[in-house]
């Protein structure tokens, strides 16, 4: 590292400190600067979009005016009973 190379500067990779030559550094999908051991390529899961859900029965029927039903469930229960 120590030797000179035209248009080459010193860095460090931002993930693991190392000391190199610029043209050995690669941009990240993270922004940051690192070495090629470091370098770490974007999961494609990252990139998967939503497909919308109809949850929509396909069709229906009006609600009918019938007789209530009532069910009896015996004596009410308290919170005094429990």
């Amino acid at each position: 590292m120590s030797h000179w190379a035209p248009g080459q500067w010193k860095v460090v990779c931002d993930r693991c400190g190392a000391r190199l030559k610029s043209s050995a550094l690669r941009r990240e999908w993270t922004g940051l600067m690192v070495c090629s051991g470091c370098f770490e390529t974007r999961n494609t899961q990252d990139y998967v979009r939503g497909k919308a859900d109809n949850m929509a029965p396909p069709w229906s029927r009006p609600a009918t005016d019938g007789p209530d039903i009532t069910v009896e469930t015996g004596t009410p229960v308290t919170p005094d009973d429990l």
